[in-house]
């Protein structure tokens, strides 16, 4: 059986999937990098693939399947006794409701809000462009009220998805972290921090999110202490959506 993954270090819908990859110890994986920056990976044959153009992409054999979550859930299905037990065993239809509830909420919740934030505080002064003050205005406070929620249940439960850490845990946390390239995420959110603290200190992120930083720290300002360059500037007029 031959696994591919079509990949982008600068995308965190790609370390999702790198998260699960290295929490299950699976390591025989071809990865083939794609320039978001110039979309020269958009070729007949890609989208042929990718019906949406977008990465990740993984290949199983003569199988596909794009968008990062659905990747996740199928490499959890794949390898249930490999690595950490990312689905927990839940004893009853109601707390499988609730953990399914909590894991769909990352989606349309969080992700729906931390995307537009950063792309208007990150990703357009990179591509040196002027943010807009009313995506932002109508997102941030909408990100603001999902961290408070979130910051509520971790008083309650260790884990975002309940008592043990889960496929809940490894959705959130590429979001969690490049939301603290632009906003306060931790501030007062004790229950919050004392969370991040311990998932980010998992092997599995530290070796994930290793491309992310390589890649952001080279064009954002404050992203790390080396110094940014202009998204790119080597090639005028490629503008790409990333």
């Amino acid at each position: 059986m031959t696994l591919k993954l079509w990949t982008a270090a600068l995308s965190w819908n790609c370390l999702r999937v790198e998260l699960v990859l290295a929490e299950k110890g699976v390591v025989d994986v071809e990865r083939v990098e794609v320039d978001l920056v110039r979309r020269t990976f958009k070729t007949p044959d890609f989208l042929e693939k990718s019906i949406y153009g977008k990465v990740p992409l993984f290949e199983v054999d003569d199988v596909l399947i794009f968008e990062s979550r659905a990747i996740c859930r199928y490499l959890c299905l794949k390898y249930p006794d490999v690595g950490s037990h990312l689905i927990p065993e839940l004893r009853n239809p109601e707390e499988r409701g609730v953990w399914e509830m909590r894991l769909l909420l990352e989606a349309t919740e969080f992700d729906v809000n931390i995307s537009p934030v950063f792309a208007e505080t990150i990703i357009k002064p990179a591509l040196q462009q002027t943010p807009d003050e009313v995506i932002l205005a109508r997102h941030q406070p909408r990100l603001e009220t999902c961290l408070d929620v979130l910051n509520k249940t971790l008083s309650e439960i260790p884990f975002l998805g309940g008592q043990e850490f889960s496929l809940v845990d490894v959705f959130y946390m590429p979001g969690i972290y490049c939301a603290t390239k632009c906003i306060d995420v931790f501030g007062n959110r004790h229950a919050l921090k004392k969370w991040w603290d311990g998932v980010s200190e998992r092997k599995a992120w530290a070796v994930g999110v290793v491309s992310l930083d390589d890649f952001w720290v080279r064009v954002s300002p404050g992203w790390k202490s080396s110094p940014p360059v202009a998204l790119g500037e080597e090639e005028e007029g490629n503008r790409a959506h990333l």
